[in-house]
């Protein structure tokens, strides 16, 4: 695995993204693009800096200080923007009115954070930091928004926006802020998970979430709870503020009722069965890459433009096709004629080590049902999964 490199801005064409996946052909085509192949590379990179570190409560770094004080300017959009009265089941409609406020405020904001250099950038970060927080048609979040803001760390870690020094803790710290405004945003709008049950194989809004919390404690012989801990809610609020894994169960005892084993079965049986860190890393992992990056309904929401993560093929640069609903044939569309031409050629991006091979574990939606053992053979057949050889093309 090679270190990630930045994008040539200056020798980088940038454009508004649009939508390229329209069906599960789509679907496969992005899991052999440049966009994955990135993504892919990041996912690795992150997961590897934040082992052995703690969710710290600060940070000396200048950009991270400034991309937090971004994000708590839509927070303070959040406390401007109160649910409308009257009990709604399914989202709250001022959630709508918070959306088309950072609509209108986001340019400004990413233009006051982004050196004037990489202006260009900004039509494409301001799409996927705008879709990082749900949906304001569905009122819901899921893992498509969680993968979007992500795409927004990994876009300014490959602008150099980050700066050389960006460590471990100012990754944890920058997705503790941005994870503290989503959860205000559920709590205080409703929003559903997206999904009818849980999100593409958790029960959970996230999942990327449980990811940076295991790799935590991954290979840590030191860790102060094993996974089996957290079925006590107590356990789970005692390191919430130092570790996302437990963050995140900690939340879903605050937002959910009844027993863990019932609300939440496939988390149950992870916290129940799975003996070690590494081993729930290692499956969220490869949940991540098959359940959420290689499905149509969440990566139908990922769009493409030029510069960030560009629809072409990572073998050859060529554009790849795009399938559009009613079509007999492909037709390869692009958001600029010349856009293949001026992406960069000479940079590698270096996949995931355990990068999507051609077999997919089919992983239902999780019903209400007691647990048993299909969740957990499930969750372990992903990482066994993950031990076979990348595709060279993958």
């Amino acid at each position: 695995m090679t270190e990630c490199q930045r994008l040539d801005v200056d020798a980088t064409h940038f454009s508004e993204p649009v939508k390229r996946i329209f069906d599960s052909q789509g679907t496969q085509d992005f899991q052999s693009s440049v966009a994955m192949l990135r993504l892919s590379s990041y996912l690795h990179r992150y997961v590897q800096m934040v082992q052995g570190q703690r969710i710290p409560t600060d940070t000396q770094h200048p950009q991270v200080a400034a991309f937090a004080q971004l994000l708590d300017k839509l927070s303070e959009l959040v406390d401007s923007t109160p649910a409308l009265a009257g009990p709604r089941r399914y989202g709250n409609l001022a959630c709508r009115d918070w959306h088309a406020k950072i609509d209108a405020q986001l340019p400004q904001l990413l233009n006051q954070f982004v050196p004037a250099r990489w202006r260009a950038s900004v039509v494409e970060l301001q799409y996927y930091l705008g879709n990082a927080f749900g949906s304001s048609e569905r009122l819901d979040y899921g893992t498509g928004h969680e993968l979007s803001f992500f795409a927004v760390v990994c876009a300014l870690d490959m602008l150099g926006a980050w700066g050389d020094a960006f460590s471990g803790p100012d990754l944890l710290y920058v997705f503790d802020r941005y994870y503290a405004l989503v959860r205000k945003l559920i709590r205080t709008y409703t929003l559903e998970p997206a999904g009818s049950h849980g999100v593409w194989g958790l029960d959970d809004h996230f999942h990327l979430v449980y990811i940076l919390g295991s790799s935590q404690w991954a290979d840590d012989r030191t860790a102060p709870i094993m996974p089996q801990d957290l079925q006590n809610k107590h356990a789970a609020e005692d390191y919430a503020a130092t570790n996302f894994y437990c963050q995140a169960i900690a939340f879903v005892f605050k937002v959910k009722s009844g027993p863990f084993a019932e609300h939440s079965p496939m988390l149950y049986d992870i916290c129940r069965t799975v003996p070690t860190w590494s081993k729930v890393q290692r499956g969220l992992l490869r949940m991540y890459l098959v359940e959420v990056l290689n499905k149509f309904p969440v990566v139908q929401h990922f769009w493409f433009g030029t510069g960030l993560f560009p629809w072409t093929s990572a073998a050859n640069g060529a554009t790849l096709p795009t399938y559009e609903a009613g079509q007999d044939s492909a037709t390869t569309t692009t958001a600029s004629t010349n856009a293949t031409a001026e992406l960069p050629t000479t940079t590698t991006f270096m996949p995931y080590s355990s990068s999507s091979s051609s077999t997919t574990v089919p992983v239902a939606r999780m019903s209400m049902a007691p647990p048993n053992a299909r969740h957990v053979s499930r969750f372990m057949a992903h990482d066994r999964l993950r031990r076979a050889p990348p595709h060279p093309d993958r």
